[in-house]
């Protein structure tokens, strides 16, 4: 469920910053079986964090069961051009939750491929979201 809030740019540039440092991390982690669930599930925080902080900027809030959802879907809808749709998110959205709720580990080839998603998709999703909070014009935290 989206809730109207008072908008905070500064909170959501917060959050672009924390995703840019999580990510800075992510790729410092030599690509093994061991550290696959780790760099799968913060891949996707970091882009669920784009949503969450572009949310943020225009004054919504998630809550509820379905709150990740509701970030990724509003990444769906920014006009950017990838060279992989952004609706990959979404199903990197639900391999993270059998990590976090099933127990699943990821082949090889998950995380490759959500490395790849990475790479396709963070600098120009970045990008955007940080023009887009910038054109926001809100009122930043105290």
């Amino acid at each position: 469920m989206i809730r109207r809030k008072f908008p905070d740019k500064a909170k959501a540039m917060s959050m672009l910053n924390a995703a840019e440092g999580d990510l800075e991390v992510i790729e410092s982690i030599k690509n093994n079986r061991k550290a696959g669930s780790l760099i799968v599930r913060t891949i996707y925080e970091c882009f669920r964090m784009l949503g969450d902080a572009l949310l943020t900027a225009e004054g919504f809030e998630t809550t509820g069961i379905d709150h990740h959802k509701e970030m990724i879907s509003r990444l769906l809808k920014i006009n950017v051009k990838t060279t992989r749709p952004l609706l990959v998110l979404d199903e990197l959205r639900k391999e993270r939750n059998d990590i976090n709720y099933e127990g699943y580990a990821p082949t090889e080839d998950e995380i490759k491929d959500a490395i790849a998603i990475k790479d396709a998709l963070w600098k120009p999703v970045l990008t955007e979201v940080k023009r887009l909070i910038e054109r926001t014009g809100s009122i930043t935290s105290d």
